[in-house]
């Protein structure tokens, strides 16, 4: 219960230091996580403040099933909610390369990834409300952590485009955030022995296709790994510092990227 665990953590950290940003967040997270579980590592890049792809992490999760190895892509952009007040100014924040979140959306289509916003909150989500928002996630995967204390919640920023800008301006509370979200925990079932991966990581692809018009998917081939990628899997116990300046055309203004390989673990419990 990696990801259940550090949410937690991140949950009283929260609570204890209300002033912390989201960068050291991130940060803090990936690194528990990559100490508590192997199968999660992460390489940090230096941090561009004018991003000009609206995201700050690309998380890439490795699968084996009955022989078939899949890469699933996603982008990532981390926002600390406000617990107070309208959160609107937190969506619709843009630089002078445009709107975070049309950004966002833009480079997840050129790279084949699913965008993503994952949430710092310590707001407690309502399952009903979860499950009726959340139409891209089964039911019974909701309710599986629906009793989990997390600090993190992770949502589609396709949906949330359309929940913030498809009506006139309106003021947007943390409560509702959360609610559209799921938590960080249910990555843990990744890992599982049962469906959990496959269900998880199906419902997001098909989330994405039939949101977005042509895209093939988050779904990729092992030959269509980046480079910077392949080294980080081959080599993780490696100084691999100088994957940013090789491959700084591939990288851009990512903040980092993370690998959760799941391979091994699937293939043995069959």
């Amino acid at each position: 219960m990696v990801f259940h665990d550090v949410s937690k953590y991140c949950f009283d950290w929260l609570n204890s230091q209300p002033h912390v940003k989201e960068e050291s967040l991130t940060d803090w997270l990936l690194y528990n996580v990559s100490k508590s579980n192997s199968k999660v590592f992460y390489q940090t890049f230096t941090r561009n403040e004018e991003a000009q792809n609206g995201s700050d992490w690309e998380w890439w999760i490795l699968t084996q099933s009955y022989g078939i190895s899949r890469a699933y892509r996603l982008l990532v952009q981390a926002k600390k909610l406000h617990s107070n007040g309208d959160n609107y100014p937190l969506i619709s924040y843009s630089n002078k390369n445009g709107m975070q979140i049309d950004l966002l959306i833009q480079e997840a289509k050129a790279r084949n990834a699913l965008p993503l916003y994952a949430f710092y909150s310590c707001c407690h989500p309502d399952i009903n409300e979860q499950c009726r928002n959340i139409n891209y996630i089964s039911e019974s995967l909701l309710k599986w952590c629906s009793n989990c204390i997390n600090g993190c919640y992770l949502t589609s920023a396709i949906a949330l485009h359309k929940k913030a800008f498809s009506v006139p301006r309106h003021n947007i509370s943390e409560q509702n955030l959360v609610d559209c979200s799921f938590a960080l925990s249910i990555l843990d079932k990744l890992w599982d022995e049962n469906r959990g991966a496959y269900d998880l990581l199906s419902g997001l692809n098909s989330h994405y296709t039939k949101s977005i018009e042509n895209v093939s998917g988050c779904v990729h081939n092992y030959k269509q790994l980046p480079g910077y990628v392949k080294f980080l899997i081959e080599r993780k116990e490696e100084d691999l510092s100088w994957l940013e300046s090789e491959f700084r055309r591939d990288v851009g203004s990512l903040a980092g990227v993370v690998v959760l390989d799941t391979r091994q673990d699937l293939k043995e419990s069959r």
